[in-house]
């Protein structure tokens, strides 16, 4: 099973950079906060390399002069978004540029989410199911309500549905689901790996435990 793995980094992650500035803290992207050693978006790369993908694939748009220094020695590749892309958008600019016959894909603002998750999201993988980190209901499921990254998909049915969703992911999902595809989510490790990195507060739960 040759897997890619595709990590969205194009956002402006606007939401963050208001909170910070409210706070009265110098405004700057999510994905440059630091962990420990590290920046976020290195550790979601760290930990998405450490699952054993056969490549690792970097979307980036937005801030990107300030991204690519920061994961250029890293073993991954970067594709540059060409205009300011939904999510979905990048996603499949990633999709297109990937070799696996399947996509663990996930967002650049994922840190807490290991490699055992990643590991186990691959292994559910089926060439008609989609797998994906759970929300409170585990195993096969009906429908994808309140879930979206990350998820792993055969990469022909990701070129398919792609390109007809400008926005989000989750009506995604939902198409997929009503089209017959299954879906099987992934009990979390732990209950950080569910933080939606969107705050400061969200930054400091990563960062400090709590």
């Amino acid at each position: 099973m040759r897997v890619s793995g595709i990590i969205t980094a194009a956002g402006k992650g606007e939401r963050m950079k208001a909170d910070m500035k409210k706070r009265g803290l110098k405004p700057k992207h999510k994905l440059l906060l630091k962990l420990d050693d590290r920046t976020v978006i290195e550790k979601t790369i760290s930990n998405v390399l450490e699952a054993g993908v056969d490549e690792c694939i970097v979307v980036v748009g937005h801030q990107k002069d300030n991204i690519i220094p920061v994961i250029s020695s890293l073993d991954v590749k970067i594709v540059e978004n060409q205009d300011d892309l939904p999510l979905t958008g990048s996603l499949l600019n990633g999709v297109e540029n990937a070799r696996g016959r399947f996509c663990l894909c996930v967002a650049g603002d994922q840190p807490t989410i290991t490699s055992r998750t990643y590991k186990r999201i691959i292994k559910a993988l089926e060439d008609n199911t989609v797998s994906i980190l759970g929300r409170g209901s585990f195993g096969r499921l009906d429908n994808p309500r309140g879930l979206g990254m990350p998820f792993a998909a055969p990469r022909k049915l990701l070129l398919e549905y792609l390109p007809s969703y400008k926005g989000n992911i989750n009506p995604l999902l939902w198409r997929l689901v009503e089209d017959g595809i299954g879906l099987y989510a992934i009990r979390p490790v732990d209950e950080i790996e569910l933080i939606n990195l969107n705050t400061f507060d969200d930054y400091l739960k990563i960062k400090f435990g709590n």
